[in-house]
């Protein structure tokens, strides 16, 4: 009885924590994540509310030794694809790791947090988006797409 409350509670749980990870597509260059958490968003397109900011948790595994983090984030729509320029306060994706900082060891598990201003005068509409974090020799430690829509 004892383990089968146990098995039970252990699946509750993992349902919990797992519930916002949503499936991202990989990019051209750089290894996918271990997983992304859109927070509120449960199936893609994830919707991003105007006028707040998405909050994203990224977890990745270090594949070298990392000095610096820098975050690169890409909107596509339309036939194009246009940078996205992060707020000076969230260009250092050190800045941004959940529980810890850089310099970062091999194989050591990572959670960075991506926290994209939605402003209230972008239009609505549907898009991908792309982050790609990148290391102190501008080499890309992972990259994911996600599809998105602008509500």
């Amino acid at each position: 009885m004892q383990l089968a409350a146990l098995v039970f509670l252990s699946v509750s749980f993992s349902s919990i924590v797992f519930a916002d990870v949503v499936t991202v597509q990989q990019c051209t260059q750089g290894p996918l994540p271990t997983s992304v958490d859109v927070t509120g968003c449960r199936t893609t397109p994830c919707e991003l509310p105007k006028g707040q900011d998405a909050a994203v948790l990224v977890d990745f595994t270090a594949d070298r030794h990392l000095t610096a983090l820098v975050p690169q984030v890409h909107a596509s729509f339309g036939g194009m694809t246009v940078p996205f320029e992060l707020p000076d306060d969230r260009q250092d994706a050190c800045q941004w790791l959940v529980g810890g900082m850089c310099p970062v060891s091999r194989d050591e598990d990572v959670t960075y947090e991506l926290r994209l201003p939605v402003l209230a005068v972008y239009p609505s509409l549907s898009l991908t988006v792309e982050l790609k974090l990148v290391d102190q020799d501008n080499a890309v430690v992972s990259c994911f797409q996600l599809q998105a829509k602008v509500v």
